[in-house]
């Protein structure tokens, strides 16, 4: 027996258990039944092997509860109309984004990418590189041909210019300077003497 399925079980099967039997309990015609299932789904995970990918314990042990008893009806000649009703009840808890949250951040990310393209090209440039693409600053200077210094820079210029855009409610409505400015490099004050 595999100790790190044992472990796993006992961490996420077990203060679990009850609730699954409960649920079980309205699909399931007795409670031998509900036994039978528990114990089949300690089986099934058990040899399951590796459950570090599960990232949902939970959804994957209902998921797994449901599938045994759905195996246990296939088999049946007479499928209870109640136990197929219960059996939808017992839906998988999906650790997922809904539909919904998927098309509003879809949404926000291009809201995101037209303010900035607005941006002047470097600025856009190390923006996406930055924000989009993950980059350190050091990926971003190399990627580019351009100074650390100057990836601060655009960095901190494309945040104040997207956040002067929001501000205006509308991507339309904000415009980004009409030219792109430079890093000015304070003068150094050399004293030569004749």
């Amino acid at each position: 027996m595999d100790n790190d399925a044992v472990t796993w079980l006992k961490l996420h099967f077990l203060p679990f258990e009850a609730k699954l039997r409960n649920q079980l309990a309205r699909i399931c015609q007795s409670p031998a039944e509900v036994d039978d299932v528990i114990q089949e789904t300690y089986c099934r995970v058990l040899q399951a092997g590796s459950l570090e990918h599960i990232r949902e314990p939970r959804a994957f042990l209902v998921q797994t509860a449901k599938n045994i008893v759905m195996d246990k009806l296939r088999r049946e000649a007479i499928v209870s109309i109640q136990a197929m009703a219960s059996l939808e009840e017992l839906g998988v808890e999906d650790g997922g984004p809904t539909p919904e949250r998927v098309v509003a951040a879809r949404a926000e990310l291009d809201w995101v990418l037209r303010l900035a393209a607005r941006l002047p090209e470097r600025c856009r440039k190390v923006f996406r590189a930055r924000r989009l693409h993950g980059l350190s600053q050091k990926e971003t200077s190399e990627s580019l041909g351009i100074t650390v210094s100057i990836v601060e820079y655009e960095t901190i210029r494309a945040m104040d210019l997207m956040s002067g855009m929001i501000a205006g409610a509308t991507p339309d409505k904000a415009q980004p300077p009409a030219q792109e400015t430079k890093p000015t490099r304070r003068p150094m004050n050399r004293h030569v003497d004749n």
